[in-house]
């Protein structure tokens, strides 16, 4: 069945990205420089959660078997953030900038789920959590 392995390992690659944009957007929160940030910051991390666990749910539905932890390049990437964070805090625009890039893999991933086979009650629980996306992408643009 080599579609659905395809189709496994890119819900796999979208979950390890949202595991990736969960740790970014904990670490904006901590590191928010306004209490409206880490609200948003916040919200957008327990999204992130919902979308693991919706992910994490079909995978196993389809006989697969979910990463379970963040890739190691953001990994990598989020002791960089964090290290540079502890050095000069990310503030504001820089803030939103990663915020943004976070939503772009993530958007990615859902390009390429969404182009495989699903089935509609799935299909329609990742387009809600791609609308969020959209909309929290939007929101970040609109304060840039």
């Amino acid at each position: 069945m080599p579609t659905l392995d395809k189709t496994i390992a890119r819900l796999n690659h979208l979950l390890t990205t949202s595991h990736d944009a969960s740790m970014s957007y904990r670490r904006l929160a901590g590191n928010a420089g306004t209490s409206e940030q880490q609200r948003l910051f916040s919200e957008r991390e327990q999204q992130c959660a919902l979308l693991i666990d919706c992910l994490h749910t079909q995978i196993l539905t389809y006989g697969g078997l979910p990463a379970q932890r963040p890739s190691l390049p953001g990994v990598l990437r989020h002791l960089g953030q964090s290290l540079t964070a502890a050095l000069l805090p990310e503030r504001g625009r820089a803030s939103l900038r990663a915020a943004l890039r976070s939503e772009k893999q993530i958007r990615h991933g859902f390009e390429q789920v969404l182009a495989e086979q699903l089935s509609p009650q799935f299909r329609q629980q990742l387009q809600e959590h791609n609308s969020r996306s959209v909309e929290f992408e939007q929101l970040i643009r609109a304060r840039l």
